[in-house]
């Protein structure tokens, strides 16, 4: 599987090390493995599938996002973290 530091992307903003430790809090706080987090975030980047994409994700909010550093990946890591909350 895809870990999610592995997906290229111009619009990626966070360092990998910022992936990394949102990451590990996610996964954290959901009480799940850090490296299952990474590679469901990832496939639904990477694979397109599913309500969120790259592009969608991105352009889900509206103008600056601080805690996410506008970066998608970080965007969907707080959309997967939500609805595991749900």
């Amino acid at each position: 599987m895809t870990k999610l530091t592995d997906i290229e992307g111009t619009d990626f903003t966070a360092s990998d090390e910022e992936i990394e430790a949102a990451v590990e809090d996610a996964a954290a706080d959901l009480g799940m493995a850090p490296e299952r987090v990474s590679e469901e975030v990832a496939y639904i980047l990477d694979s397109g599938s599913g309500r969120v994409n790259n592009e969608g994700v991105a352009g889900a909010a509206v103008g600056s996002n601080a805690d996410t550093h506008d970066d998608p990946r970080l965007e969907a890591l707080d959309v997967f973290k939500l609805r595991q909350e749900l």
